[in-house]
């Protein structure tokens, strides 16, 4: 199973592991947090702005949405963002 490089998944493993039935299936496996530092950027929202609009212009990829999401856990649907929401975007490890 290949993960994209796009994918909040990206720097997870995979392995073979045992379903109800017994039968082997290939999982990502989950990982534990790790302390570090980030530089961050503060954005603020616009009106009619997408989320896949804000991924491609800070991390070059219209599917990375989820970097910036997961950095901001108190918004909870990012399907429509209202203007004026201030976020934090993160741009990698300091």
């Amino acid at each position: 199973m290949a993960i994209s490089r796009t994918s909040r998944y990206q720097r997870n493993e995979t392995a073979l592991v045992p379903d109800r039935n017994g039968q082997l299936q290939l999982t990502v496996m989950q990982r534990l947090p790790v302390d570090q530092s980030l530089r961050v950027s503060d954005y603020r929202w616009r009106a009619a702005e997408r989320v896949d609009a804000v991924a491609a212009q800070y991390y070059g990829s219209e599917t990375s949405w989820w970097m910036y999401a997961e950095a901001n856990p108190r918004v909870l649907d990012w399907t429509q963002p209202p203007a004026g929401l201030q976020i934090m975007v993160p741009r990698g490890v300091a």
